[in-house]
């Protein structure tokens, strides 16, 4: 018996790939996730820098290592696959437009399709104006129905003009090719994955749709950028991205210590601390920092205070982008940090009190189905990944979906003599299946085991073809 829904969230991150494989089920309540595996691995210094696949070898060895321990736990195929894509190589532009409804359209209410059509001739116009980046989404904040303006939703208006004021971010589109590519060496039907904006992606993953009605910031700090985006009646009001995070607070403690990049990593990981004054004055942390010297001593308090200090500025520069938009005033749900500097121990603390006050929460992974799977992945290193899991469910915006609603079959739970028998049945029928299996861009059926004992031999022959641009010729475009 064939699993159906299964989605990969795939999140290339600046130091790691991550996966989270997943089902939507139904429950009492509505639905929830269950994660059939996960896999994570590690990527090399320069792989992904700034959000941006600059080796692409690199990024596909990483990528089938994590796919690998995908298999030894969930060998399902995927009928979707999202990939993450972030960074200082994505542009988010401000852009009203609008179109004429057709003639004979004009005694009927405005519909799905002519938002639709409006989409359209956004991403038109975007890419006219900027052929050097592809549109990855377009969002709308308000339509305009005729002379009405600041209008949620248009569906159901009587009107001839339709408009829209809408947030469009995209990405450079060497990068995203270098991007494609790495997924293409390992599988060339991954080519075809559908890109999700990360902070986005995460956004799906820790916060709750009371949360993003009322009015709440997403502050995901990452390793080389840290990521803003507010919700407000359930859309998203503003995107914003700024070029210090978390590399920033390692180099500091680099050159405050007086030690190597990789002892202030595991400085920060291991002892950091963003409230110095919670920090006892007399705790040493005894660092070898260079073979055949004595340990390089450094006290624990002044650990916290270079990253409280790191963090103060990072919380005032997000903090200054809200106010400058006159929305400290509309986040009734406060702030959620998220990304691996947010487990700092009392980030919440700092952020709170630079943001005047503010409601500060670490956000975790939620609305997953308790598992002992699910427990590993319910943690900051695999949000991005469980909320890419989430973009195949859960829309960006309810506006721009069907009114039809999700169909999601119950799931009971089975037995280990039932799901023994399916893996054997899932086994048989992957061995029965012809070679020429027609994929489409949203089914890509991805079958795990099929593929992994040829990777090897995949990633030598394209070690020799492939550059450090990894561009397409002209006729490869998408």
């Amino acid at each position: 018996m064939k699993l159906s829904n299964v989605i990969a969230g795939i999140d290339l991150g600046s130091s790691k790939v991550s996966i989270v494989v997943a089902r939507p089920v139904s429950d009492s309540i509505g639905y929830s996730l269950e994660v059939l595996g996960f896999g994570t691995s590690p990527l090399p210094k320069g792989a992904v820098v700034n959000g941006s696949v600059e080796n692409i070898v690199q990024v596909a060895e990483a990528l089938a290592k994590a796919l690998q321990d995908v298999s030894t736990v969930a060998n399902y195929p995927f009928d979707t696959v999202n990939v993450s894509f972030g960074g200082m190589n994505v542009k988010v532009i401000e852009q009203k437009d609008e179109i004429i409804r057709p003639t004979s359209s004009s005694g009927e209410e405005v519909t799905e399709n002519d938002i639709a059509q409006l989409i359209s001739e956004v991403t038109r116009v975007r890419k006219q104006k900027d052929s050097n980046y592809d549109v990855i989404h377009v969002l709308p904040r308000y339509f305009m129905v005729d002379n009405v303006g600041h209008i949620t939703e248009p569906v159901g208006r009587q009107g001839i003009k339709l408009g829209g004021d809408f947030l469009v971010i995209s990405g450079n589109s060497q990068s995203l090719k270098r991007t494609r590519k790495s997924l293409e060496i390992v599988e060339n039907s991954l080519r075809r994955a559908n890109i999700v904006y990360s902070p986005i992606a995460t956004g799906l993953a820790v916060l709750t749709e009371e949360e993003k009605n009322a009015g709440i910031a997403l502050v995901d700090i990452g390793e080389q950028t840290t990521d803003l985006v507010i919700y407000q009646n359930n859309f998203i009001r503003h995107v914003a991205s700024f070029p210090i995070a978390g590399k920033n607070i390692t180099n500091d403690l680099k050159t405050g210590c007086g030690i190597q990049l990789s002892n202030a990593e595991d400085l920060k990981c291991s002892f950091g601390a963003a409230l110095a004054e919670n920090v006892p004055s007399n705790i040493e942390i005894s660092i070898n920092y260079l073979s055949g010297r004595p340990p390089r001593k450094v006290l624990k308090k002044n650990v916290a205070m270079i990253i409280e200090e790191r963090l103060k500025e990072i919380a005032a520069m997000v903090y200054g982008e809200i106010k400058y938009h006159g929305l400290e005033e509309e986040l009734i749900g406060g702030v959620v940090l998220t990304g691996g500097t947010s487990s700092i121990t009392d980030i919440e603390t700092v952020f709170s009190r630079v943001m005047d006050g503010m409601n500060v929460r670490v956000g975790l992974p939620e609305g997953l189905n308790r598992t002992s799977k699910a427990d590993i992945v319910s943690s900051l290193s695999y949000a991005s990944a469980v909320g890419l899991a989430w973009a195949s469910i859960k829309p960006l915006d309810e506006r721009l979906v069907s009114r039809k609603p999700i169909k999601i079959q119950p799931v009971r739970e089975l037995s280990s003599r039932e799901e023994s028998f399916q893996l054997r049945n899932e086994r048989a029928a992957a061995a029965d299946e012809p070679s020429g299996n027609t994929r489409t861009s949203s089914s890509p059926l991805i079958d795990i085991g099929g593929w992994l004992s040829s990777i090897k031999n995949t990633f030598i022959s394209n070690r020799d073809q492939v550059n450090d641009g990894g561009s397409y010729g002209d006729d490869e475009e998408k």
